[in-house]
């Protein structure tokens, strides 16, 4: 810019003197010979200053750009660092509701899991013409473990949607715990009601002193029954624990990736009804479908937005015949 400018003050001063010079009676008329010899001769110190002038815009310009670049690259590394603040913070309070649910999962599961055997072996104490002492498993307590498992399932889906905007992937992993704990409930109320006729029953709290209520021994198909609704509670536990152990993993690969350099493998499952819940986007839109599609939580879903369809329609239909 300093050379273009600089050449072109040299091309109006030659075109200049070549005016003058062609009409020098006029030049001298109207300004006179002591301006014309003023301007030839300071005519090198004239565009020094010019050039000086035009250096000192160019150099302002150059600093506002450059402070104007350094403000946008501070700006953009604090973005970061507060992205980075964000997801480390959104890992943290995923990791403690996983392990809450995790560890509530693991006590309601396993207390159901020791149910069977501690009946089996009382009964056949008692058979044997021997006084075991009392089963210690309750139907009261087994519930309290299992819907404490279920509030925590549920605390971990507000979070999700609380955080859904950084952290969208979040959203497979919504639709597999829903499916997962609908498995869980259909369980529950079948095995429930074998533990009321298979455990015995503490008076209420406040009435002391009466013993407790204790059922006659199971038949050995209401024993082989009571096993297999625990096997069915079981198994849809252990489903919950393999998605959480799956959100642990992609937590730590989405919200860390910026502090560590590796990924943390996924889940290799043993059994291939328990689906390994990825974050890549083409196994997300595989498992959402299979989850709304194909599980019983999936199509009970559908099959409530059905009546819900229906019964709107029907409601428009006798308000138009009105």
């Amino acid at each position: 810019m300093v050379i273009f400018a600089e050449r072109f003050l040299r091309y109006e001063l030659l075109r200049y003197r070549l005016i003058s010079q062609r009409f020098s009676p006029i030049q001298k008329a109207l300004a006179g010979d002591s301006m014309w010899n003023w301007l030839q001769t300071n005519a090198v110190a004239l565009i020094g200053h010019v050039l000086t002038f035009l250096g000192l815009i160019a150099a302002a310009i150059t600093v506002a750009w450059q402070l104007r670049r350094q403000h946008q690259s501070s700006l953009a590394l604090q973005r970061v660092n507060a992205r980075e603040a964000l997801k480390l913070r959104i890992y943290e309070g995923l990791v403690q509701q996983i392990r809450r649910l995790s560890d509530a999962q693991i006590m309601a599961s396993m207390y159901a899991f020791g149910i069977p055997s501690a009946v089996e072996n009382y009964q056949h104490e008692l058979a044997a013409g021997h006084h075991p002492p009392g089963i210690r498993q309750r139907a009261p307590e087994f519930s309290d473990l299992h819907f404490r498992a279920g509030n925590e399932v549920a605390e971990l889906l507000v979070e999700f949607e609380s955080w859904s905007i950084a952290f969208p992937s979040l959203h497979v992993f919504q639709v597999a715990l829903n499916a997962a704990e609908y498995n869980v409930q259909e369980a529950f109320w079948p095995l429930f009601s074998a533990l009321l006729r298979a455990l015995p029953m503490d008076p209420p709290q406040g009435e002391t002193g009466k013993p407790s209520v204790v059922p006659p021994p199971l038949t050995l198909a209401e024993l082989e029954g009571l096993k297999a609704k625990v096997v069915t509670y079981k198994e849809a536990m252990d489903e919950v624990g393999c998605y959480l152990h799956d959100l642990a993993i992609e937590a730590q690969n989405n919200l860390l990736f910026g502090l560590f350099e590796r990924e943390v493998p996924r889940r290799q499952p043993l059994d291939p009804r328990y689906r390994v819940i990825s974050t890549e986007p083409l196994k997300v839109e595989e498992l959402i479908r299979y989850f709304e599609n194909e599980t019983p939580w999936g199509k009970n879903q559908a099959s409530i937005a059905a009546d819900v369809v229906a019964e709107t329609q029907a409601q428009v239909a006798t308000k138009v015949r009105q």
